[in-house]
């Protein structure tokens, strides 16, 4: 709800008119009332679910009635559909085309509408030999047996294996918290860990733009996961889909990847930022930070090459020595006795790289494997409304301000730098000026040849207002 509600504005203020203000800002203000400190780590009682649940949908149902509109207004409706990005980096990947229409590989510029075709300069080619299938698309070579353990991953460039033994494991942990048991983790549940074991059923298609190995689990006393290994042409992660059907009860479910890397602290991305945290419990302050809550993804780094792991939906992160992990599920009964139980959808991916997190641009990788790909129905022609010319700045945020017509442009600095930058936009600019996060006015910003100059600093949000 909350991706889509940041698309709406972004689509609602470039290409819808009038601008949908109050109905964005009720479906914002039903969003925010359910990031509730209770409802959002899980420790309400029942009925609080199902009243979110019933909020959820209608706030995704309500954003995606604003995106068809501007998208509408954006494209034709004739031709064959456009693709549009709305992220603040450019996209050159695999993705799926609406109505099950098959794939395309998609060229799009950032916050724009870009190209689509039917074949792309990349491919991937797949064999089976024994229990191993080898995966290869020049970024990566993978080989994945058929109990579902990843038993290497190659980054193709630098030569490096990235694993120090074989990962995707999932694991299981009692997860019985001494007090308030939907709302701690305690670390004495680390001591518990056991297996959850080997896929039952392994079976391979694809190939071209797109190979994939599902494989299905039997996990703990009642559970079950179908997962489906992926990897397109040109990516430089490899992708894990998941759906679960959950029973477990004071059980939490982590998937582990010992990775070979060696490094004293491991990163984190945190909302307009990062945190690091250690990989070691040497004092008992760094054993206290044994769970991490994270956004995209966490990496773990050394000199000249690293492993980031990216979530889709996940916010709980461990890396102890080289074992990076992601919670996955746990099962708490008080003051729910049925919380979590039932279907779950998410996806986890792995992503090796040269050098440290921020030359290998994982702020923007993990941005794309969160965000899909977006289609207008019909055709346009290629353009970028919004981009910026530094890779420290990340576009977060486009809309229309609360008071004016003016654009609201929202960066934040992400990876720790300081410098200059040209923030480019699609229509003549006639003034620009930074504002406050209530958008109150300040100094104004240069505006050279239709492009505003900016100065940042470490870790700054940026407000923009762009008449």
């Amino acid at each position: 709800g909350e991706r889509a509600l940041h698309d709406a504005e972004f689509l609602a203020a470039v290409g819808d008119d009038p601008y949908p203000r109050e109905r964005l800002a009720e479906l914002w203000q039903l969003l925010l009332l359910n990031q509730f400190h209770d409802i959002l780590p899980g420790s309400s009682i029942g009925l609080v679910y199902q009243d979110a649940a019933r909020d959820h949908t209608a706030v995704l149902a309500g954003a995606e009635a604003v995106i068809d509109d501007a998208l509408v207004a954006l494209g034709a409706v004739d031709g064959e559909r456009a693709p549009l990005n709305t992220l603040g980096f450019e996209r050159a990947e695999v993705a799926e085309r609406p109505a099950g229409e098959g794939l395309a590989w998609v060229t799009a510029p950032a916050y724009g509408i870009g190209e689509a075709g039917p074949r792309g300069p990349f491919s991937v080619e797949v064999a089976e030999r024994g229990d191993v299938v080898f995966l290869d698309n020049g970024h990566l070579r993978v080989e994945i047996g058929r109990d579902g353990a990843l038993r290497s991953l190659v980054h193709v460039a630098s030569g490096r294996e990235a694993l120090g033994a074989p990962g995707n494991r999932l694991q299981l942990f009692d997860d019985r918290p001494t007090e308030y048991e939907a709302w701690d983790i305690d670390p004495f549940h680390m001591e518990t860990v056991r297996e959850a074991g080997g896929a039952e059923s392994c079976t391979v298609t694809g190939g071209g733009l797109r190979a994939e190995v599902e494989l299905r689990y039997r996990i703990g006393g009642a559970s079950t996961m179908r997962q489906v290994v992926r990897l397109d042409a040109g990516a430089r992660r490899l992708e894990f889909h998941c759906e679960v059907d959950w029973r477990e009860r004071r059980t939490m479910l982590k998937v582990m990847f010992p990775v070979a890397v060696r490094a004293a602290n491991a990163t984190y991305q945190m909302q307009f930022g990062y945190t690091e945290r250690p990989t070691h419990y040497s004092t008992s302050h760094d054993l206290a930070r044994f769970e991490v809550p994270g956004h995209r993804f966490a990496d773990l780094s050394e000199h000249g090459f690293g492993v980031a792991l990216l979530t889709d939906c996940k916010y709980g992160y461990s890396t102890y020595a080289n074992e990076m992990r992601i919670s996955l599920l746990r099962g708490t009964t008080v003051p729910d006795p049925d919380a979590d139980l039932g279907h779950h959808r998410f996806a986890y991916a792995v992503l090796p790289h040269a050098g440290g997190w921020r030359e290998a641009g994982v702020v923007a990788e993990a941005a794309r494997f969160e965000t899909p790909i977006r289609w207008l129905p019909g055709a346009a022609s290629p353009r970028s409304f919004l981009s910026i010319d530094d890779p420290n700045l990340v576009i977060d945020t486009v809309k229309r301000a609360e008071d004016t017509d003016a654009l609201v442009v929202r960066l934040y600095e992400a990876h720790g730098g300081r410098g200059r930058a040209r923030l480019s936009l699609a229509w003549p600019v006639r003034e620009a000026v930074r504002c406050s996060l209530l958008e109150d006015p300040g100094e104004p910003l240069p505006v050279t040849d239709g492009a505003v100059q900016l100065r940042y600093r470490p870790h700054e949000i940026i407000s923009v207002l762009v008449s």
